[in-house]
């Protein structure tokens, strides 16, 4: 962890933080505030959409809307597998790089947060993981009951494009296959597969998520941030996370 106590953190003349969590969860709304209290904000989505996968997506992507990169990453069922799985190694490789050059912009700024994405958790480059731990305070913000539940009715409602695990996702299709008789891999029901699979995916990542805070930082919960409304405010609600 880049700070040791809860004083060194406080009194530290430099502050960078790593926003960590579920997508939906407020990361980006925690940043955008943070940005008017001075902080450099870095959106992972955004890097990845205007750089490192801008000749990739059929539309812009901006701080407001970056659906391209959504129908981009699209789903498994609506792509023919082969080209899924191309995008989604695109993908991984773009959210490694917009990782990357977080220490670096930390030397240079007094006030850094990184918005990172959902899939944060899912990146295996221990060295680069190691990298953002060493110069960022990972604060994941954890949901709670209540809100986990609605983030999984919100998913069987709106399937939307996601990222997986290979490790995991190739033995979801074959389950998916198995259990609902489908021959061809590239004839998975696009929506119903991500409905099936999503809690799947959900489960697997809360406990990566806990796991990188308790290496490289603190847990905050929803409910206490949602009361933030000053720099104060949330420099007390990390700190009771120590």
């Amino acid at each position: 962890m880049i700070y040791k106590s809860v004083a060194e953190f406080l009194n530290a003349p430099r502050k960078a933080i790593t926003l960590m969590g579920m997508s939906g969860v407020g990361k980006s709304y925690l940043s955008n505030m943070m940005s008017g209290w001075g902080w450099f904000a870095h959106s992972c989505d955004l890097e990845i959409g205007t750089r490192y996968l801008a000749a990739e997506l059929d539309g812009p992507v901006s701080a407001d809307d970056i659906s391209a990169l959504s129908r981009f990453i699209s789903k498994p069922g609506d792509l023919p597998m082969a080209e899924f799985l191309r995008r989604q190694k695109l993908y991984y490789k773009a959210e490694c790089a917009a990782l990357s050059c977080v220490p670096d912009l930390v030397s240079v700024h007094d006030k850094f947060v990184n918005d990172s994405t959902g899939s944060l958790c899912e990146i295996e480059d221990e060295e680069l993981i190691g990298a953002l731990g060493r110069s960022t305070l990972f604060v994941y913000i954890k949901a709670t009951k209540d809100e986990e539940i609605e983030v999984l009715e919100r998913a069987q409602e709106y399937p939307k494009p996601l990222f997986y695990p290979p490790r995991h996702f190739h033995a979801w299709v074959e389950e998916y296959r198995r259990v609902f008789d489908v021959a061809n891999v590239d004839d998975l029901p696009a929506d119903e597969f991500t409905r099936w699979v999503f809690p799947r995916l959900f489960a697997e990542r809360l406990p990566k998520y806990q796991a990188l805070a308790e290496r490289f930082g603190v847990s905050v919960s929803t409910s206490d941030l949602y009361k933030v409304k000053s720099e104060d405010d949330l420099l007390d609600v990390i700190a009771r996370g120590f």
